[in-house]
């Protein structure tokens, strides 16, 4: 297992599978080589088998959801009406460090360009958690639609 990458210049996503049926063994979990830095809550898809345990990357080709609620901290709740070939990337963070503090926050934490990430094969009506920073597009609010994916975050319609 690999330690997260940590950077206090820039402000990375946070994320949680809150309510994913893999996550619960309902459906597969992959681990999935990416190409590029990317932060917890993006969304990929899985592409060709490499070795025993790992896929590579693939862009995903269709997502729908929609925001259905904001959490205390700030970050929104996403109904997946349509997983299309998307996953979910959540790797738990694992820091060498005790302090200085902020390197303890998600928000300062990403999975490093050819790290073997997990992630959550989605399945209509699952709920993720994501903030801000997983999103592109408009401004998330609740009841907006996502109607798609751009480099790996959710398109706010």
């Amino acid at each position: 297992m690999m330690t997260s990458a940590f950077s206090i210049a820039a402000t990375h996503a946070r994320a949680l599978p809150s309510n994913v049926v893999s996550q619960r063994y309902g459906n597969h979990m992959p681990s999935v080589k990416i190409d590029t830095d990317t932060d917890n809550g993006n969304l990929i898809a899985v592409g060709d088998w490499v070795a025993w345990d790992y896929f590579a990357e693939a862009a995903v080709t269709s997502f729908a959801g929609k925001i259905i609620a904001q959490d205390k901290n700030g970050d929104w709740v996403v109904l997946v009406t349509n997983p299309g070939d998307a996953v979910f990337v959540y790797q738990k963070p694992l820091t060498p460090y005790e302090s200085p503090e902020q390197l303890l926050s998600e928000k300062t934490m990403y999975n490093k360009a050819g790290d073997i990430v997990r992630t959550y094969v989605l399945t209509k009506f699952d709920r993720i958690t994501v903030s801000t920073e997983g999103f592109t597009g408009n401004d998330p609010a609740v009841g907006a639609t996502i109607s798609g994916v751009t480099n790996k975050k959710m398109v706010v319609a």
